[in-house]
Protein backbone atom coordinates (compact mmCIF):
# COMPACT_ATOMS: atom_id res chain seq x y z
CA UNK A 1 0.00 0.00 0.00
CA UNK A 2 1.21 3.65 -0.93
CA UNK A 3 2.56 5.56 2.25
CA UNK A 4 0.36 8.38 0.49
CA UNK A 5 -2.98 5.97 1.42
CA UNK A 6 -1.87 4.33 4.56
CA UNK A 7 -1.07 7.72 5.67
CA UNK A 8 -4.77 8.94 4.87
CA UNK A 9 -5.87 5.59 6.51
CA UNK A 10 -4.30 6.42 10.29
CA UNK A 11 -5.01 10.04 10.23
CA UNK A 12 -9.03 9.09 9.18
CA UNK A 13 -8.64 5.93 12.22
CA UNK A 14 -7.19 8.85 14.17
CA UNK A 15 -9.91 11.70 13.90
CA UNK A 16 -12.54 9.06 14.13
CA UNK A 17 -10.83 7.49 17.08
CA UNK A 18 -10.03 11.32 19.43
CA UNK A 19 -14.26 11.37 19.55
CA UNK A 20 -14.98 13.82 22.75
CA UNK A 21 -18.22 14.40 24.70
CA UNK A 22 -18.10 17.45 22.96
CA UNK A 23 -17.77 16.50 19.45
CA UNK A 24 -21.00 14.33 20.70
CA UNK A 25 -22.46 16.62 22.77
CA UNK A 26 -24.80 18.21 19.88
CA UNK A 27 -25.94 14.69 18.99
CA UNK A 28 -26.94 14.12 22.60
CA UNK A 29 -29.24 16.89 22.85
CA UNK A 30 -31.17 16.14 19.40
CA UNK A 31 -31.64 12.86 21.02
CA UNK A 32 -32.75 14.15 24.51
CA UNK A 33 -35.01 16.51 22.94
CA UNK A 34 -36.62 14.57 20.21
CA UNK A 35 -34.89 16.28 17.23
CA UNK A 36 -35.71 13.27 14.66
CA UNK A 37 -34.78 14.84 11.49
CA UNK A 38 -31.95 17.21 12.86
CA UNK A 39 -30.34 13.98 14.24
CA UNK A 40 -30.51 12.23 10.89
CA UNK A 41 -28.79 15.49 9.58
CA UNK A 42 -26.28 15.26 12.25
CA UNK A 43 -25.94 12.08 12.43
CA UNK A 44 -24.84 12.02 8.86
CA UNK A 45 -21.81 14.30 9.10
CA UNK A 46 -20.84 12.59 11.53
CA UNK A 47 -20.33 8.92 10.67
CA UNK A 48 -18.73 10.03 7.05
CA UNK A 49 -15.55 10.55 9.40
CA UNK A 50 -15.90 6.69 9.59
CA UNK A 51 -12.63 5.45 9.17
CA UNK A 52 -13.07 3.22 5.80
CA UNK A 53 -11.41 0.61 4.34
CA UNK A 54 -8.99 -2.15 6.73
CA UNK A 55 -7.77 -1.05 9.78
CA UNK A 56 -5.04 -2.46 12.79
CA UNK A 57 -6.69 -5.06 15.41
CA UNK A 58 -5.90 -2.34 18.01
CA UNK A 59 -7.96 0.42 16.40
CA UNK A 60 -10.81 -2.10 15.61
CA UNK A 61 -11.00 -2.33 19.14
CA UNK A 62 -11.24 0.98 20.04
CA UNK A 63 -13.58 1.49 17.86
CA UNK A 64 -15.37 -1.03 19.57
CA UNK A 65 -15.08 0.91 22.67
CA UNK A 66 -16.10 3.93 21.38
CA UNK A 67 -19.24 2.67 19.93
CA UNK A 68 -20.02 1.35 23.17
CA UNK A 69 -19.79 4.77 24.89
CA UNK A 70 -21.55 6.05 22.21
CA UNK A 71 -24.43 4.31 22.61
CA UNK A 72 -24.90 4.60 26.27
CA UNK A 73 -24.58 8.37 26.00
CA UNK A 74 -27.40 8.74 23.72
CA UNK A 75 -29.45 5.74 26.16
CA UNK A 76 -28.53 8.54 29.07
CA UNK A 77 -29.93 11.42 26.97
CA UNK A 78 -32.94 9.57 26.18
CA UNK A 79 -33.68 8.85 29.49
CA UNK A 80 -33.05 12.55 30.44
CA UNK A 81 -35.93 13.02 27.45
CA UNK A 82 -37.88 11.32 29.90
CA UNK A 83 -38.15 8.11 28.09
CA UNK A 84 -39.05 5.18 30.62
CA UNK A 85 -34.85 4.27 31.36
CA UNK A 86 -35.39 0.14 31.02
CA UNK A 87 -36.54 1.13 27.72
CA UNK A 88 -34.03 3.15 26.75
CA UNK A 89 -31.39 0.23 28.04
CA UNK A 90 -33.03 -2.32 26.16
CA UNK A 91 -32.51 -0.42 22.91
CA UNK A 92 -28.74 -0.15 24.06
CA UNK A 93 -28.59 -3.66 25.04
CA UNK A 94 -29.51 -4.58 21.87
CA UNK A 95 -27.46 -2.53 19.98
CA UNK A 96 -24.55 -3.93 21.95
CA UNK A 97 -25.62 -7.43 21.07
CA UNK A 98 -24.96 -7.11 17.82
CA UNK A 99 -22.04 -5.04 17.85
CA UNK A 100 -20.54 -8.14 19.49
CA UNK A 101 -21.64 -10.15 16.31
CA UNK A 102 -20.21 -7.87 13.57
CA UNK A 103 -18.02 -8.99 11.32
CA UNK A 104 -16.62 -5.92 9.86
CA UNK A 105 -16.52 -2.86 11.13
CA UNK A 106 -18.29 -0.86 8.22
CA UNK A 107 -21.37 -2.24 9.90
CA UNK A 108 -20.94 -0.09 12.90
CA UNK A 109 -22.07 3.68 11.49
CA UNK A 110 -25.36 1.63 10.56
CA UNK A 111 -25.56 0.21 13.87
CA UNK A 112 -24.54 3.30 16.13
CA UNK A 113 -27.35 5.61 13.61
CA UNK A 114 -30.08 2.82 14.21
CA UNK A 115 -29.88 3.28 18.09
CA UNK A 116 -29.48 6.48 18.20
CA UNK A 117 -32.66 7.09 16.19
CA UNK A 118 -34.62 4.49 17.56
CA UNK A 119 -33.90 6.49 21.55
CA UNK A 120 -34.42 9.56 19.64
CA UNK A 121 -37.92 8.73 18.45
CA UNK A 122 -38.83 7.38 21.70
CA UNK A 123 -38.08 10.58 23.20
CA UNK A 124 -40.31 12.34 20.92
CA UNK A 125 -42.96 10.10 21.35
CA UNK A 126 -42.72 10.25 25.03
CA UNK A 127 -43.40 14.29 24.42
CA UNK A 128 -46.39 13.56 22.27
CA UNK A 129 -48.04 12.00 24.89
CA UNK A 130 -47.78 14.49 27.53
CA UNK A 131 -50.71 15.71 28.83
CA UNK A 132 -49.59 19.73 29.61
CA UNK A 133 -50.84 19.00 33.73
CA UNK A 134 -47.79 19.18 35.51
CA UNK A 135 -49.70 16.85 38.31
CA UNK A 136 -50.74 14.38 36.18
CA UNK A 137 -47.29 14.06 34.43
CA UNK A 138 -45.70 13.43 38.21
CA UNK A 139 -48.32 10.89 38.98
CA UNK A 140 -47.14 9.21 35.29
CA UNK A 141 -43.26 9.39 35.88
CA UNK A 142 -43.89 8.11 39.44
CA UNK A 143 -46.43 4.85 38.20
CA UNK A 144 -43.17 5.01 35.61
CA UNK A 145 -40.28 4.85 38.19
CA UNK A 146 -42.42 2.22 40.22
CA UNK A 147 -43.46 -0.19 38.10
CA UNK A 148 -41.51 -3.59 39.71
CA UNK A 149 -43.04 -2.19 42.91
CA UNK A 150 -46.66 -2.29 44.83
CA UNK A 151 -48.06 1.04 44.22
CA UNK A 152 -51.09 2.86 45.96
CA UNK A 153 -53.45 5.62 45.09
CA UNK A 154 -52.49 7.59 48.73
CA UNK A 155 -48.35 7.41 47.71
CA UNK A 156 -49.23 9.02 44.28
CA UNK A 157 -51.36 11.25 45.46
CA UNK A 158 -48.63 11.88 48.53
CA UNK A 159 -46.07 12.49 46.02
CA UNK A 160 -48.08 14.99 43.69
CA UNK A 161 -49.22 16.61 46.57
CA UNK A 162 -53.03 16.16 45.55
CA UNK A 163 -55.68 14.35 47.52
CA UNK A 164 -56.63 10.95 46.37
CA UNK A 165 -59.62 11.43 44.89
CA UNK A 166 -58.74 14.97 43.24
CA UNK A 167 -55.66 13.13 41.45
CA UNK A 168 -57.60 10.23 40.44
CA UNK A 169 -60.46 12.69 38.52
CA UNK A 170 -58.13 14.92 37.09
CA UNK A 171 -55.87 11.76 35.86
CA UNK A 172 -58.93 10.32 33.95
CA UNK A 173 -59.61 13.90 32.73
CA UNK A 174 -56.20 14.26 31.15
CA UNK A 175 -55.70 10.45 30.12
CA UNK A 176 -58.79 9.07 29.70
CA UNK A 177 -57.82 5.95 31.76
CA UNK A 178 -57.63 5.44 35.46
CA UNK A 179 -54.50 5.34 37.00
CA UNK A 180 -54.46 1.45 37.49
CA UNK A 181 -55.34 1.23 33.34
CA UNK A 182 -52.42 3.26 32.67
CA UNK A 183 -50.20 0.92 35.00
CA UNK A 184 -51.01 -2.14 33.50
CA UNK A 185 -50.46 -0.85 29.87
CA UNK A 186 -47.20 0.29 31.66
CA UNK A 187 -46.27 -2.64 32.97
CA UNK A 188 -47.19 -4.63 29.48
CA UNK A 189 -44.81 -1.66 27.68
CA UNK A 190 -41.96 -3.18 29.85
CA UNK A 191 -43.05 -6.60 29.95
CA UNK A 192 -42.53 -6.59 26.07
CA UNK A 193 -39.25 -5.32 26.02
CA UNK A 194 -38.27 -7.45 28.47
CA UNK A 195 -39.48 -10.51 26.42
CA UNK A 196 -37.86 -9.30 23.17
CA UNK A 197 -34.13 -8.69 24.73
CA UNK A 198 -33.73 -10.05 28.57
CA UNK A 199 -33.55 -13.68 29.32
CA UNK A 200 -35.98 -13.87 32.22
CA UNK A 201 -39.19 -16.28 32.13
CA UNK A 202 -42.47 -15.84 31.22
CA UNK A 203 -43.26 -16.25 35.15
CA UNK A 204 -40.56 -14.24 36.05
CA UNK A 205 -41.67 -11.18 34.13
CA UNK A 206 -45.10 -11.97 35.44
CA UNK A 207 -43.96 -11.73 38.96
CA UNK A 208 -41.36 -8.78 38.28
CA UNK A 209 -44.15 -6.68 37.04
CA UNK A 210 -46.36 -7.49 40.09
CA UNK A 211 -48.85 -9.59 37.78
CA UNK A 212 -50.96 -11.80 40.83
CA UNK A 213 -49.96 -14.96 38.59
CA UNK A 214 -49.16 -16.09 35.02
CA UNK A 215 -52.08 -16.38 33.96
CA UNK A 216 -53.57 -12.70 34.58
CA UNK A 217 -50.77 -11.69 33.28
CA UNK A 218 -51.27 -13.69 30.04
CA UNK A 219 -54.93 -12.20 30.27
CA UNK A 220 -54.29 -8.54 30.03
CA UNK A 221 -50.90 -8.83 27.62
CA UNK A 222 -53.30 -10.21 25.42
CA UNK A 223 -55.86 -7.89 25.41
CA UNK A 224 -53.57 -5.09 24.86
CA UNK A 225 -51.59 -7.05 22.20
CA UNK A 226 -53.46 -9.35 21.04
CA UNK A 227 -50.60 -12.17 21.55
CA UNK A 228 -49.75 -14.40 24.14
CA UNK A 229 -46.45 -13.24 25.56
CA UNK A 230 -44.95 -16.59 24.49
CA UNK A 231 -46.33 -15.47 20.61
CA UNK A 232 -44.77 -11.82 21.18
CA UNK A 233 -41.27 -13.40 22.39
CA UNK A 234 -41.04 -15.69 19.61
CA UNK A 235 -41.67 -13.14 16.87
CA UNK A 236 -39.88 -10.24 18.72
CA UNK A 237 -36.90 -12.18 20.21
CA UNK A 238 -33.76 -9.92 18.83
Amino acid sequence: MPDSVQQKLLDSEESYLNTTFWDVHPLFLLVQNGETAQLKERLHVQLEKFPAGRITKDARKQLEYLTVSLVNTFMIAAIQGDVYPPEANAIADQALRRLSQIRSVTEIPALVSEAALRLCEMVRETRRQDTGNVHVEKAKHYLSDHLTQEIRTDDIAEAVGLSPYHLSRLFKTHTGLTMREYLARERIEAAKQLLAVSDRTIPQIASLLRFCDQSYFTMVFRRQTGQTPGEYKKKNRR
